[in-house]
C-alpha cells in the first residue's frame, strides 16, 4: 500500500485515543519486550537510543519518530538520558465504509505497520506531545512516570476527549507529513543490524554483508563501532546471549539445545561465553530468575512497559579474547535475504525445542538450518512430484497435482476451475454467488492453527507481503497473488488453471464464457443509442464515488464486456484507477443516461432525495441498484451472475 492509499485510510477511519505516556529512561536502562497493546506513535527525544520493534532496529541520534501497530514487541535501550513519548490509539472503519477499504486494512493494514523517520522539525511535534500529555495527565490525575494498563478512559469528560482527538489528528497529520517529504531508506549501520538481528544464530559473513551493502568489511566495521560504541563482533555476541538470557528464564529448553539454537555448537563453549558477559554460569542465571519471571510471563508483558530483568547486557568494546569469533567470518556465510523470521516460526521453534527435550539432542551448529527460506521450511512428502511457478513475490515450488488446497483469496476462481478447496476466510464465503457450492469447505477467518490441522499442501493469497507469506508458508507452499495482478478474468483462469493442473477446466469456462458474453455484448449494443452513456457509482455516507472499467461494482463488465461508454464530461484519469471520490456537486456532470449504483438506499428513498432525485436516471427509472455484497465481488463465479442481470436490465431500460 502505498502512502497515498494510507492517507486515503486515515481520512476514512474513526479514531479514538486510548493514553498518552512518558517514559524517562536513565543512563544504561531500557524499556524490554514491551508487547504493544494498540497502535502506537513513539517519540524519542534528547538522547541516542536503539529502537527495536520485533526484528528492525532504528538508530536514534537525538530525535526519532516511530509508528508501531498492535501486538508488537518493543524494545527502547539509550546509554543516555532520554524521553520518550508514548500515544496509543485505536482506529476502525465504520461498517458503512466501502469495501474496499476494508479489504485494505484486511490486506495491508497501515496501522499495524511499524516505520519510522528522523523528523525535520522535532520540535514542532514534541510540542505537541508535551500539550496533549499535560491535558491528558489533567484529566486521568496520573504521575508522570506511571505506565499502567490503558484505562481511566471513563475518566474522561465528553470536551476533553474531544480536545484530545483534534490534538491526535494533527499529530498524526504532521507524523504522515514528516513521513511523506522527509522519507528515508535505512542507514548502512541500521541495516548491519537488522541483518544481525535476522542471521545472528548462523554463521555471519561480513564480507558478504559488506558486498551487498557495497562497502568494503573494514569501512563496515569501522562505521558500525563509530555508531555503536562496539565492533560488529562484540554485537552479534549481545544478540546471542540476550535470546540465551531470554530462553533461559521461559524455556524449560536444556543448556544444549539453548547452546545449539543461539549459535554454539558447544554447550562448554557456550557456559564459558555466557559467564564471560553476564558474570555467571547459564545454570545459576536460571535459577535466580526462571521461578520468578517464567511463572507469569504473558501477564508481565501485558501489564508492565519495564520487564523484570537483569540491568541491560554492556559488551566491552577493548575485549579482543578470541572467544567472541565463533561463527564470525569474513568470507562465505548465509545470503542476507534469508532466514526470515516471524512471530509464528519462533513459537514453532520454542515448541520444536521443548519437545526436543524427550528426545535425541540436537546436532550441528544453528546456522546449519538457520540459512534455509521459510518456503523451505516445509517438509514435502518425497513421493510428491513438484514444480517451480511465478507468483507475485517470485518463484515458488508448488505441487504438480495439489489435492488440498486451502483459499484466503480467490475462492470463486477456485469453484469455477471445479476445485474444491479445503479453506477458505469467511468474507469470500459470504458472496451470494457462491450459495451452495461450499460444502466441505472450512472458514479459517484469519487463525493458522485451524488451517494447519486442515493439512493443506498448497495455500493461495491476495497478500503479497513476506510477513503474510512466511507464515502461511511454514503450513504449506504458498502464492501470492493480488487480487490486481490479472489484466482480465481470462488471465486470471489461465494462471490459476496451469497452477491447480485445471488448464482443460480453465479453457472450456473460458469458452463457455466469451460466447455468452459475445451474445450478451450484441445484445446490448443494438439496445443502446450511440451517444447513450452508462456511469459506475456508489454512494454512501454522503460521499460518492466513481468507477471505472477496471474496477468492480459492474465497472468492467459494463465497459469492458458489453461496451458501454461513459459520460465524456468524466476526465480520463477518474476511470484509470479502481476508484474514485467525487463531490457531490459533480453528480449530474457525472452522471450519464444509465446509472448503475451501489447503494443501501431504495429507488422511492433516492426519488425523495434532493440531490440524486434530481438526477434523469433517478427520476425516470433508469438506475440500477444493487447493495455492495452483490456488486463488490468480480471473481468468475460472480461475474457470470452479474453479467447476465445487468445485460437483462439494460435492454429493459432502453425500452422505457
Amino acid at each position: 500500500m502505498n502512502i497515498v492509499e494510507q492517507i486515503q485510510l486515515w481520512n476514512q477511519v474513526i479514531v479514538r485515543v486510548l493514553d498518552v505516556r512518558v517514559k524517562r529512561i536513565g543512563r544504561g536502562d531500557e524499556i524490554h519486550d514491551y508487547v504493544t497493546p494498540a497502535s502506537m506513535f513513539i517519540f524519542t527525544a534528547n538522547g541516542r537510543a536503539e529502537l527495536w520493534v520485533d526484528g528492525d532496529v532504528w538508530l536514534s541520534e537525538r530525535y526519532h519518530l516511530l509508528h508501531i501497530g498492535k501486538g508488537k514487541r518493543v524494545t527502547v535501550q539509550s546509554e543516555d538520558l532520554l524521553d520518550v513519548y508514548m500515544i496509543l490509539y485505536k482506529a476502525s472503519l465504520p461498517a458503512s465504509a466501502m469495501l474496499e477499504f476494508h479489504m485494505m486494512m484486511q490486506t495491508d493494514n497501515p496501522f499495524m505497520k511499524s516505520w519510522g523517520v528522523s523528523p525535520f522539525e522535532p520540535l514542532a511535534l514534541m510540542e505537541m506531545l508535551e500539550t496533549m500529555f499535560e491535558d491528558w495527565q489533567q484529566v486521568t490525575g496520573r504521575d508522570n512516570g506511571q505506565l499502567d494498563t490503558v484505562k481511566n478512559i471513563g475518566q474522561i469528560d465528553g470536551l476533553s476527549r474531544m480536545k484530545a482527538q483534534g490534538d491526535f489528528i494533527r499529530f498524526a497529520h504532521a507524523a504522515l507529513r514528516e513521513r511523506t517529504e522527509h522519507a528515508r531508506v535505512p542507514s548502512m549501520v541500521e541495516q548491519v543490524i537488522r541483518y544481525f538481528a535476522r542471521n545472528y544464530r548462523g554463521v555471519i559473513s561480513m564480507e558478504q554483508l559488506a558486498q551487498q551493502l557495497n562497502y568494503t568489511p573494514q569501512y563496515v566495521s569501522r562505521k558500525f563501532k563509530e555508531q555503536m560504541g562496539c565492533s560488529p563482533l562484540d554485537y552479534v555476541v549481545r544478540l546471542r546471549m540476550d535470546l540465551a538470557r531470554k530462553l533461559l528464564r521461559d524455556s524449560i529448553a536444556t543448556l544444549q539445545q539453548i547452546a545449539t539454537y543461539v549459535g554454539y555448537s558447544d554447550t562448554m563453549y557456550f557456559n564459558r561465553i555466557f559467564k564471560k558477559h553476564t558474570g555467571i554460569t547459564p545454570g545459576q542465571y536460571r535459577k535466580k530468575y526462571q521461578h520468578t519471571v517464567s511463572k507469569n510471563t504473558m501477564k508481565r508483558l501485558d501489564l508492565s512497559i519495564v520487564a523484570p530483568r537483569p540491568p541491560m547486557y554492556h559488551v566491552n568494546s577493548n575485549d579482543n579474547d578470541n572467544d567472541n569469533h565463533s561463527h564470525f567470518i569474513v568470507d562465505g556465510g548465509n545470503d542476507m535475504a534469508s532466514n526470515k523470521r516471524n512471530l509464528l516460526a519462533t513459537a514453532l521453534l520454542c515448541l520444536t525445542m521443548v519437545a526436543s527435550a524427550c528426545g535425541p539432542s540436537a546436532q550441528g551448529t544453528g546456522g546449519n538450518n538457520a540459512s534455509n527460506s521459510s518456503q523451505a521450511d516445509n517438509e514435502v512428502p518425497a513421493n510428491v512430484e513438484m514444480r517451480t511457478i511465478k507468483m507475485a513475490m517470485g518463484d515458488v515450488d508448488v505441487p504438480t497435482h495439489p489435492q488440498r488446497v486451502a483459499a484466503p483469496a480467490f475462492l470463486g476462481t477456485m469453484v469455477a476451475l471445479g476445485v474444491q478447496p479445503v479453506a477458505a476466510e469467511n468474507f469470500l464465503m459470504k458472496s451470494p454467488y457462491l450459495e451452495g457450492m461450499l460444502d466441505g469447505v472450512t472458514n479459517v477467518e484469519d487463525s493458522l492453527e485451524a488451517l494447519l490441522e486442515l493439512e493443506p499442501d498448497l495455500i493461495i493469497t491476495q497478500i503479497a507481503q513476506a510477513e503474510t507469506v512466511d507464515k502461511y508458508s511454514l503450513i504449506a507452499p504458498t502464492v501470492a497473488m493480488p487480487y490486481d495482478s490479472f489484466t482480465s478474468i481470462q488471465e486470471e483462469m489461465r494462471y490459476f488453471g496451469d497452477l491447480l493442473d485445471k488448464k482443460d477446466n480453465a479453457e472450456q469456462w473460458i469458452a463457455n464464457f466469451e460466447n455468452q458474453t459475445g451474445k450478451l455484448h450484441d445484445a446490448v449494443q443494438e439496445a443502446l443509442d450511440e451517444e447513450e452513456t452508462v456511469s459506475i457509482m456508489q454512494e454512501y455516507d454522503g460521499t460518492a464515488f466513481l468507477f471505472g472499467p477496471k474496477s468492480g461494482r459492474g465497472g468492467r463488465i459494463m465497459y469492458e464486456m458489453l461496451g458501454a461508454n461513459p459520460p465524456s464530461t468524466i476526465p480520463d484519469d477518474m476511470l484509470t484507477g479502481s476508484y474514485h471520490e467525487f463531490s457531490l456537486e459533480m453528480l449530474p456532470e457525472y452522471t450519464g443516461d444509465y446509472l448503475i449504483l451501489t447503494t443501501d438506499s431504495t429507488l422511492e428513498q433516492l426519488q425523495a432525495d434532493p440531490i440524486w432525485g434530481n438526477l434523469p436516471a433517478i427520476r425516470d427509472g433508469k438506475a440500477y441498484l444493487w447493495n455492495e455484497s452483490q456488486s463488490w465481488f468480480r471473481d468468475p463465479i460472480a461475474v457470470e451472475g452479474q453479467i447476465n442481470s445487468l445485460a437483462d436490465w439494460l435492454i429493459e431500460a432502453s425500452q422505457k
